[in-house]
Order: structure tokens, then sequence, then C-alpha cells
């Protein structure tokens, strides 16, 4: 009996002297992602600028697509329009507007399809 009192004592104290755990923050808005691709393959296109604006209204945010088709526009969550630029000798396969909702630790993507010549 005096061990298990013991062991439950010590226990106890170290517990009590332990930190305790600090709260993460939380992870960060990683934005809004804007794929831009031609031809059944899929091939990324780089140089397409992309505006992505609140649907309440706002100041948009610009970004461009690098090599591998993709950028990503930093805003936190809500909800989004996204508008491409069509590239010079390409045409659009779809809306040149969509509309992605932002929330926590997801990232929506706005997929533009062209066929270029």
């Amino acid at each position: 009996m005096r061990r298990t009192l013991f062991v439950s004592s010590v226990a106890a104290a170290a517990l009590a002297c332990a930190p305790l755990a600090a709260a993460q923050p939380p992870a960060a808005d990683p934005g809004v992602r804007v794929q831009t691709v031609w031809g059944p393959e899929q091939f990324a296109i780089a140089g397409v600028t992309a505006e992505v604006t609140p649907c309440a209204g706002g100041p948009a945010a610009s970004v461009v697509t690098g090599n591998d088709g993709l950028a990503t526009a930093a805003v936190g969550p809500g909800c989004y329009r996204v508008q491409v630029s069509t590239p010079t000798g390409c045409g659009l396969d779809g809306d040149a507007i969509q509309q992605v909702t932002a929330v926590p630790g997801i990232t929506p993507t706005a997929t533009f399809r062209f066929r270029c010549a």
C-alpha cells in the first residue's frame, strides 16, 4: 500500500512540475491556389495573370503562374472570385471567373483550362 501511495505521489509531483504544453498556433491560411493548364495532357502554362477578389468586394490580389502553372494568393478565409487573363494564342475552355471558398487548413484551387495553338 505504501509503495502505491509513494509511486502515485511521485507521479503527481512530476506532472505538477512539468511545463504545460503551449497551445499550437492555428495553421497559416494558405490562401487561394490558381492553376492554368492546356491540352488533354494538362500541360502547365506559365506567366498567366490572375486576380483574386473577395466576393463581398475589396482590393484584389494579383498573382502570376510559375513554370508549374501554379500561383497562390495569400488571402484569409472567405469567398473569392478568381479571374484569369487569356494568354496570346490561346482560348479559355470554360468560364473566365471561378468562385472558391477558403477555409482554415484547406487551400481551394481554381483550375483554368486553355486551348492553345
